[in-house]
């Protein structure tokens, strides 16, 4: 498993394993300088960073000439427009403002499984770590909702390598689950996220997706007008399509069982199913105007982010 990278023209420092493993993570900083994250957001910060807010004042970008009104610096007097209107106007600029980037991953026992190169937990760390040391490079402050079936780590957004390598470890950390009720679970996620997410942030959120519909939908609605969310898929492509007709052994660690996929109409209804539940997922998320991106266990994940990323 660990040289299944290089055989599926996969960078090699991405994890091929099914476990999590913290030293993977760290070597990801290598790779984040080749995403970026940027993009004019609207911020409610008053620290620096390299992202362009919707707050007008101070600062290094020209935004608009507005009249001067009492109380106005008169050092941003815009002389021009003052001397060729008749009456005095001010210069606005736009502040460039920190903004809070939110990795949400979830490592429930749904994404303990993997057919190809890794299992998506593995990739879904990966993922998240590759953000969150790309977020560190732009100077955002970077935080993180890591849950499992019956647990979460919540990180609060801070600066700096330090709080990536924090977020790593509760990454390593989070132990395996008993299976729980997906839908429940995610509705769960959601409120929290709705909890914690402050306006103007940045979030990522990587999942499978399993137990996300109309109700996990409403949920995000409101935080959509306030914050910008990106969707990231981890699948695998077993999940939607059999292997070719045959007798596969396939296990949990425990238990093993063999699936026959001799029959060809229980290939298609496997298929027709897969192909219905990501219509749905696909049909919710444009609802909330979310972008999907979609990552298989044997695709490139660096591909795939600067292809489809908002760089």
């Amino acid at each position: 498993m660990k040289n299944a990278s290089a055989s599926y023209g996969v960078d090699p420092r991405f994890s091929a394993a099914t476990q999590i493993d913290t030293g993977a993570l760290v070597r990801l900083r290598e790779l984040a300088c080749h995403i970026s994250l940027r993009q004019p957001r609207k911020v409610y910060s008053a620290l620096s960073g390299q992202h362009v807010s919707a707050i007008r004042g101070r600062g290094l970008e020209y935004a608009e000439v507005r009249h001067y009104q009492p109380g106005d610096d008169i050092r941003a007097m815009d002389w021009r427009v003052t001397a060729r209107t008749g009456q005095p106007h001010i210069k606005v600029f736009q502040e460039e403002l920190e903004r809070p980037l939110l990795l949400v991953c979830d490592l429930r026992a749904s994404m303990h499984f993997g057919s190809r190169r890794t299992f998506k937990q593995v990739l879904a760390a990966d993922l998240c770590a590759l953000l969150a040391w790309a977020g560190a490079n732009s100077g955002d402050r970077v935080g993180a909702l890591i849950f499992n079936d019956d647990q979460q780590f919540d990180l609060r957004p801070s600066n700096g390598p330090r709080h990536v390598l924090q977020i790593i470890n509760r990454l390593a950390a989070m132990p395996t689950s008993a299976a729980s009720e997906p839908v429940q679970r995610m509705t769960a996620i959601c409120q929290q996220l709705r909890r914690v997410s402050r306006p103007g942030t940045a979030i990522w959120f990587i999942s499978d997706w399993s137990g996300f519909g109309d109700e996990q939908q409403a949920l995000l609605f409101d935080l959509c007008r306030h914050c910008e969310i990106t969707a990231i898929q981890v699948h695998d492509r077993l999940e939607s399509e059999l292997p070719p007709p045959g007798r596969y052994d396939i296990t949990d660690g425990q238990q093993r069982l063999r699936l026959d996929t001799a029959s060809s109409q229980q290939r298609l209804h496997w298929q027709q199913l897969a192909n219905e539940r990501q219509q749905q997922l696909q049909q919710q998320l444009t609802r909330l105007k979310v972008p999907l991106l979609r990552i298989a266990t044997d695709d490139d994940p660096l591909t795939i982010l600067r292809q489809g990323g908002k760089a």
